[in-house]
């Protein structure tokens, strides 16, 4: 058996909170934390305050801590979703090759949209697909594609925590739209000079497990170019249906 690495007791003691938090399945408080992890309340503060900082943890609302986007996106490739991601990979690259720009699939991570595959654009001016980065599920395109098919009291209840600059009728009016019209467009509303038109990938049962998007720079990928790609952004991401299994809860 290989000795342990000197030093290595911080990045031991932090991953044992981390496996602490997966394993709960539910808000895990900072005392119980420090319990199962055999550290003094202060010591699991410092490491969660960090995890907290770099996205791996997310403090609930209700208290307690849950896995956070930067943790939901480095899993992104292995369980609970292999098989979705394996599929999507091909499909986001034939996405940006018929469109020209860059495409990406988003999962849900609480109130936020996790970018956790992506396919860019050959241009030089395009969007960068950062895995790992966060949007709010309220605003933009990719987020909305999502919290557009999430059950109403779940709707209602990311809306009451949003800071949102519309009334909450204007945004339910708006979800009502993506739902009827099957994707949301947005221009500037995360990124200054972008605009993204999303499609929710869906499970058997209607539960909207991610999101594919298309998006570019707002002067190239005009909302004319945007709507028009809808229907091809549908059809090709329909078979990510047949391999979304139950929704995942983050």
């Amino acid at each position: 058996m290989a000795g342990r690495t000197e030093g290595g007791d911080t990045a031991r003691r932090a991953l044992r909170l981390l496996e602490a938090v997966a394993a709960s399945g539910v808000p895990v408080s900072l005392p119980d934390l420090a319990g199962s992890a055999g550290l003094t309340k202060s010591t699991a503060y410092r490491l969660v305050r960090v995890l907290q900082e770099e996205s791996y943890l997310t403090h609930h609302d209700l208290g307690g801590y849950t896995i956070g986007s930067a943790l939901t996106a480095l899993s992104a490739a292995v369980m609970p979703r292999a098989d979705l991601y394996a599929a999507a990979r091909p499909v986001l690259r034939e996405l940006a090759d018929l469109s020209g720009e860059t495409a990406t699939l988003h999962v849900r991570a609480g109130d936020e949209a996790v970018l956790v595959l992506g396919a860019e654009s050959d241009y030089e001016l395009r969007r960068a697909a950062r895995l790992g980065s966060t949007t709010p599920l309220h605003r933009g395109a990719s987020g909305r594609a999502i919290l557009a098919h999430l059950p109403p009291d779940e709707i209602t209840a990311v809306l009451s925590r949003a800071d949102r600059s519309d009334t909450a009728q204007e945004t339910l009016d708006g979800l009502a739209t993506i739902r009827s019209q099957g994707f949301a467009l947005s221009t500037g509303a995360n990124h200054p000079g972008l605009r993204g038109i999303a499609v929710p990938v869906l499970s058997p049962e209607g539960h909207p497990v991610a999101s594919a998007a298309v998006s570019g720079p707002a002067d190239r990928w005009t909302a004319e170019r945007a709507v028009a790609f809808s229907a091809t952004l549908a059809e090709r991401c329909r078979p990510l249906v047949l391999v979304s299994a139950s929704p995942a809860r983050v």
